[in-house]
């Protein structure tokens, strides 16, 4: 029975995940033809600014739901949302103080004119219900699926008529807007909005912050390893090719956002609830473990082999060259997701820091390694760097698990190998009936990055 209702939780998640990245990949397609790609390199600063900002101030308001037995009570919950609409407002005016300063740092005079409308957002985020966090403790994922396909298609809806009205800049912005603004307002509707109280309760502010130090540091520097590239080539590279490069990493994230959401769902709400003896959680997740990996491996090679021909088939000539760099990144994906599958288990068991040391890692090796790369090697190298960036991610966990008693290496050794091995196979494959190109076109894409 519980194999039965864990099949129809990964379905649901998974389901629910496909269809919203569908709409996000028909949306992105769309937009690409109706926008040019500059666009998009100045909206890839924009939310990545808006990221970094609001993971400044992360206190983890949702794990702190989901992690504490007295999560899913009014007191604790609405002491929560009490904190994150406080965060909301402070985000808002550390918003507008940045916008000159990051307009000039960047040299882009619609950084100033679009950063203090975007700064709307974080009032929006900060009002917006904790239920979705409830209804993940409480794992009802049919409804949180529902729920996320119902703001996708919003999106879609909005982010497409906008540019079809108006291809500037600025349907972005106002899309962006929109569909947050649906999504905080239906948040009320997800439990009994009559619930929702202005509370602070000592013993829970204390709680969420000493759970949420940890979570602080672990977002701080998750944010700043996951968008280094981003937040760097903005500066260093054109915003036409920042612009291809936010095409290839929408597409390479997809994998590594579906296990992520897994794991947030599924993963560690479950260790969190694991009520036995520590000594017996790894043998109680071994083997689910595995199925998932082998299952993902053997899905994520067809993925890594024909990606390239998904960018031909669906955009223009304009960009071409995310065909080279997409087969890149997403082979990187693979200690992308081991490394979430990782973080899921330490969270659930409560040690939240070693999530913070594993991105870390990675975001030293970011730091070092992509400018050495870009500099003397070109943007090709920078991008092998940047897929091979969450092994040192993965390693950092790997070792923060062992001493747990929650290690898979022997699994993962296997499981790589066998990656790799699909990866070759199904590349020959396809490549034998004319399905991708051979090596030396394949580098022809990517002919322009360097140029």
């Amino acid at each position: 029975m519980v194999s039965r209702q864990m099949m129809s939780q990964i379905t649901w998640v998974a389901g629910s995940y496909g269809v919203s990245q569908g709409l996000r990949l028909f949306t992105n397609v769309i937009l690409a033809r109706l926008l040019a790609p500059q666009l998009f390199g100045v909206m890839l600063i924009v939310n990545t600014l808006r990221t970094g900002i609001e993971l400044l101030s992360d206190v983890g308001i949702g794990q702190n739901i989901v992690s504490n037995r007295k999560g899913d009570q009014p007191d604790f919950y609405n002491t929560a949302w009490t904190i994150q609409i406080i965060r909301g407002i402070l985000l808002f005016v550390i918003a507008l103080l940045l916008a000159q300063p990051l307009a000039e740092f960047y040299d882009s005079d619609e950084l100033i004119e679009i950063i203090p409308i975007i700064s709307v957002l974080f009032l929006l985020t900060g009002i917006q219900s904790p239920s979705r966090f409830i209804l993940q403790k409480q794992q009802a994922v049919k409804t949180i699926a529902l729920f996320d396909v119902f703001i996708a298609v919003i999106s879609a809806i909005v982010h497409i008529a906008l540019a079809l009205y108006s291809p500037t800049i600025w349907a972005l912005v106002a899309a962006l807007i929109i569909a947050t603004s649906v999504s905080t307002t239906t948040s009320f509707f997800l439990i009994d909005f009559r619930l929702h109280r202005i509370k602070i309760a000592r013993e829970h502010v204390k709680a969420i912050i000493s759970f949420g130090k940890w979570v602080f540091a672990s977002s701080v520097v998750f944010f700043l390893a996951m968008n280094f590239d981003r937040l760097y080539f903005a500066k260093e590279i054109p915003f036409a090719i920042l612009g291809i490069y936010g095409i290839a990493r929408t597409f390479s994230d997809m994998i590594g956002m579906l296990v992520q959401r897994v794991g947030a769902m599924m993963i560690f709400p479950k260790v969190a609830a694991f009520a036995k003896e520590r000594s017996e959680l790894r043998p109680a997740i071994s083997g689910l473990r595995l199925k998932a990996l082998l299952a993902t491996a053997c899905g994520l090679s067809i993925v890594v082999a024909l990606s390239d021909l998904v960018i031909l088939i669906l955009y223009d000539d304009r960009y071409t060259a995310a065909a080279f760099m997409l087969p890149i990144l997403m082979a990187g994906a693979w200690f992308s997701i081991l490394s979430t599958m990782g973080e899921s288990f330490m969270l659930g068991i409560g040690k939240s820091v070693h999530s913070a040391q594993a991105n870390l890692a990675k975001l030293i090796w970011l730091v070092i390694a992509v400018p050495l790369a870009l500099t003397y090697f070109g943007l090709i190298a920078a991008l092998c760097v940047i897929a091979v960036a969450d092994l040192f991610r993965y390693i950092s966990l790997s070792v923060s698990q062992w001493k747990e008693g929650l290690s898979f290496l022997k699994q993962d050794v296997v499981l790589l190998g066998l990656f790799i091995f699909l990866v070759l196979v199904w590349r020959f494959i396809f490549m034998q009936l004319g399905l991708v190109a051979d090596f030396n076109t394949w580098l022809e894409y990517g002919s322009v990055i360097n140029g």
